[in-house]
């Protein structure tokens, strides 16, 4: 992610042939904080590179009677192409994001639960899901700000869009090989219970992002 960062933001810097024309801080999501810079290579078109990251949440909870360790973490580089379509400050937005998206839950103690149709007690072992975003996602959008204009000083800005990628779902267990009520838990059943994870996800080809906040022009 460090190396990513570096790439994109000198890639804006060197295609804009001078120092940006703003620099911008702001709250959304899927990073909780936003910071940035941009640069009018025209009158109609800008090029930016952002980092947005901080949101990281742990939660414990019961599903099925089965203790539960969850935990959720949102980090994300673009680099992105504004244009322009008229004199104003609105501007349609393409670009590539460099994820690190990615949610574990993680069940803990004892209690019973189901693999595969199968019932299997899960004291003293563990079954882990990790679900992650892909690394690397195409993003469209909109937005407003960081037009050209030879004003100095504080503005606003605004971004609503989409990044484009699926979830996948992998699983780590101590429980293949384990015999329960007579049934044995394969490395088939851990594979079919990890397939419903991707189903649940199936649906899940956008992951929206929105970002607003304040920006300071050269």
């Amino acid at each position: 992610m460090k190396k990513q960062l570096a790439v994109a933001f000198a890639a804006v810097a060197l295609c804009s042939g001078a120092q940006a024309q703003d620099s911008y801080l702001g709250l959304g999501l899927p990073g909780l904080y936003t910071l940035g810079y941009a640069h009018s290579v025209g009158s109609n078109l800008g090029l930016r590179g952002e980092y947005a990251t901080g949101l990281n949440v742990n939660k414990d909870g019961n599903q099925d009677g089965v203790n539960v360790k969850g935990s959720f973490k949102a980090n994300r580089l673009g680099a992105f192409a504004d244009w322009f379509p008229s004199s104003g400050g609105f501007r349609l937005v393409g670009g590539v994001t460099f994820n690190d998206i990615k949610a574990e839950f993680n069940a803990v103690g004892s209690g019973t639960s189901t693999i595969n149709g199968k019932t299997v007690n899960l004291a003293g072992e563990t079954f882990n899901v990790a679900v992650k975003y892909p690394d690397t996602t195409p993003y469209f959008g909109i937005g407003y700000g960081h037009q050209k204009s030879d004003s100095k000083g504080f503005g606003f800005y605004a971004d609503l869009g989409v990044m484009f990628g699926s979830f996948t779902a992998t699983t780590t267990t101590t429980l293949v090989g384990k015999t329960y009520n007579g049934q044995t838990i394969t490395q088939a059943d851990v594979d079919a219970q990890t397939q419903k994870s991707r189903d649940s996800l199936g649906g899940v080809n956008v992951l929206p992002s929105a970002s607003l906040g304040m920006l300071y022009r050269y």
